[in-house]
């Protein structure tokens, strides 16, 4: 896949102004024809000018992109899974259903893995085999809470041969083989979250489930904050609510299914209607600077980690973090946005293995133990189901220690 002619035409104005030059041109050839005439081959020439921009469209998007472009289906604002929030960019929608099952659109692995369908809890959260398990507070006795937050490196489902995955899930089919005390893994990631996000979440609506361990697998979504221009460490230079741009989903879920696959691809660009697709660059603003020097963010990367430690420490829970897997895969090898990512993802890692040390907390070095194949991964950072099958393993061989040596003092 061209990641680089994607990013080009979302943000490139050239579509909009290829179809206003056309129209002007049209315009101007039918004030040539005769009176009588004008409307006709007004209406005759704008038709089959953008007849012929359709195909142009249709045939550049399956040059360059290397698939025929998919026309973003119209979803009805009531059915919106997530919604602005005070605190936070954007949360879940409680007890509400995710979107139907759906073909993942990842780059590897074509048509092989789903999005499943599943509901969120009492708390907003996609948590535990169907998506709808919640957390109890008080927690029950005897009971091992164990939390995982994060992005959607975290949160993400995935099926195959309708079952769904994702590694806290796999963690907890692990962990309940080995013990046979009652073990809870939650599911805590929020797809899209950055650290500062991940923090405040953390402290305002994780905290108070009380969970005996904490675990942190986090990086890459804090990168488009360092290499933004202007930047503040409240990340204040780069986000936005979600109601900034929420009126655009109730607008753009009246608006008709439109057949013209450059019409989809246009109106989307203006009024989304895929919020799966959409979302971040709805709570995005700012200027991408590539050689803006990140390591000004990445201390506010470590301060945020810090703060959730030091939260941690305070209410007697025991942390594990973990660095960060990346895969190059072929289709991006090349491409100097992927290598500045994974270089800075490097840094990210090192910032986690210093924490690590400074806190004398266990580290699991995911980035060395998860292999850089396409078995383990569906693009760069998100991993199929043997992928979360594997993290969940290296973190249970830590775990598990940890989790008999508590039991052993209750």
């Amino acid at each position: 896949m061209n990641n680089s002619f994607i990013r080009y035409l979302h943000k490139s104005y050239l579509p909009l102004f290829l179809i206003l030059f056309l129209t002007l041109s049209v315009a101007s050839i039918a004030a040539l024809a005769s009176a009588g005439n004008k409307l006709f081959v007004f209406f005759f020439t704008l038709a089959l000018s953008f007849l012929v921009i359709e195909i142009a469209f249709r045939f550049a998007w399956r040059l360059f992109v290397g698939e025929e472009y998919v026309r973003i289906p119209k979803l009805p604002f009531e059915a919106m899974w997530v919604e602005p929030h005070p605190y936070m960019p954007y949360v879940n929608k409680k007890n509400a259903k995710t979107p139907e099952v759906s073909v993942a659109n990842y780059p590897l692995h074509k048509g092989k893995y789903k999005f499943t369908q599943l509901k969120t809890n009492s708390s907003g959260f996609v948590n535990g085999p169907n998506g709808d398990r919640d957390v109890l507070v008080p927690k029950p006795e005897k009971l091992i809470r164990i939390n995982c937050i994060g992005a959607s490196t975290t949160g993400n489902y995935i099926s195959e041969n309708a079952e769904a995955f994702s590694y806290p899930m796999e963690l907890e089919k692990i962990l309940s083989s080995n013990f046979h005390e009652p073990i809870e893994v939650n599911n805590y990631g929020m797809g899209g979250y950055n650290s500062a996000e991940i923090m405040i979440c953390f402290a305002l609506r994780v905290i108070h489930t009380a969970p005996d361990f904490l675990i942190i697998y986090h990086a890459y979504n804090d990168i488009a904050a360092y290499l933004t221009s202007g930047f503040s460490s409240d990340y204040g230079h780069c986000r936005q609510n979600l109601s900034a741009n929420y009126w655009k989903y109730k607008i753009s879920s009246i608006v008709p299914q439109l057949n013209s696959k450059l019409l989809n691809y246009l109106v989307n660009r203006i009024i989304p209607s895929d919020i799966r697709n959409s979302l971040i660059s709805a709570i995005s603003m700012g200027v991408l600077d590539i050689e803006q020097d990140p390591t000004v963010g990445l201390q506010t990367y470590e301060r945020n980690l810090q703060h959730i430690i030091d939260l941690c420490k305070c209410n007697g829970i025991q942390i594990i973090l973990s660095t960060y897997a990346f895969y190059m895969y072929k289709g991006i090898a090349n491409d100097k946005l992927h290598q500045l990512y994974e270089s800075i993802v490097k840094r990210e890692n090192d910032v986690m293995r210093g924490l690590a040390k400074k806190n004398d907390l266990p580290l699991i070095d995911n980035a060395k133990l998860i292999p850089s194949n396409q078995e383990y991964f569906v693009d760069s950072v998100h991993l199929t189901p043997k992928g979360m099958n594997k993290l969940a393993s290296n973190i249970s061989s830590v775990l598990m220690p940890m989790i008999m040596s508590t039991l052993d003092n209750k």
